[in-house]
């Protein structure tokens, strides 16, 4: 009969560390959230992306983190998405943003599923920059590719104009240019209809003119008085009194407002 010795503590950790390793393999892939994932040496400014909503693989996360990068030149850059939410993808994005980077410059990308919107937020110098106008135009660029779920496309545009804007240079706005046109159009068209009101009225026929269509005839008899009564009234004299008056006054104040950041949306 042969005992066995029994297993040392180095033993069970190799053990232990095998099973660990075996089920990281099993495991479906982890993912990483709310991960900062670069900080510039020069300015200090961050890259945030928090994929709550799971919308991002985890090489589209790299590539739009090493994308984001170039807005740190400016100013801290996020990316966040979430499946649901309670209040509006506005107020949602600017408490979020103040959050993780409070009132610093810098930008954030939302992508809210719940209510189907993107919104810009940005603030400080960034947001002088990319302004609620600017933030409108650059939804609207890039809305069309989170409504067919290609939603790494439409951060990674979104980001790439955020970033030409800043660096001095101008970006496609065909939405801003066809409502201008609508307006001009209808501006037009007020124009030329108040123009034929103003000259297909009617002349207005003069005095003269009135006057000779009138037929005039007048009858005249003789006044006459008759006699009646005669009555007394007695006005006794009466003293003057003065009046006074007051003066009366009236105030008013005003207020102050102060904003800090914004931005703008668009659905899909």
């Amino acid at each position: 009969m042969s005992l066995h010795k029994p297993y040392t503590l180095k033993t069970w950790k190799i053990f232990a560390g095998l099973l660990f390793s075996l089920g990281i393999l099993l495991t479906p892939e982890l993912r990483c959230f709310a991960k900062t994932c670069y900080v510039n040496p020069d300015t200090g400014y961050r890259t945030e992306i928090e994929d709550d909503a799971e919308l991002l693989t985890e090489e589209e996360i790299t590539l739009l983190a090493s994308e984001m990068e170039k807005i740190t030149e400016y100013g801290n850059a996020a990316f966040k998405t979430i499946s649901s939410n309670s209040v509006s993808a506005k107020n949602y994005a600017g408490k979020y943003y103040g959050e993780i980077f409070g009132t610093s410059s810098g930008t954030l990308f939302l992508i809210d599923m719940d209510n189907r919107q993107i919104w810009i937020h940005s603030d400080g110098a960034v947001y002088k920059v990319i302004t609620s106008s600017y933030a409108d135009s650059i939804t609207d660029n890039v809305y069309w590719d989170a409504s067919i779920g290609d939603y790494y496309t439409c951060a990674s545009e979104a980001f790439a104009q955020i970033h030409t804007l800043l660096t001095g240079n101008r970006i496609m706005q065909p939405m801003k240019y066809i409502s201008n046109g609508l307006l001009a159009l209808i501006l037009a068209l007020l124009i030329n209809f108040g123009y034929i009101c103003v000259f297909s009225r009617l002349s207005k026929p003069q005095e003269k003119e009135l006057m000779k269509k009138i037929h005039r005839r007048f009858y005249a008899t003789p006044p006459s008085a008759t006699y009646t009564h005669q009555t007394t009234t007695y006005s006794p004299i009466s003293s003057d009194s003065d009046s006074g008056s007051s003066d009366g006054g009236s105030s008013s104040s005003g207020g102050s407002s102060s904003g800090g950041g914004g931005g703008g949306g668009h659905s899909f």
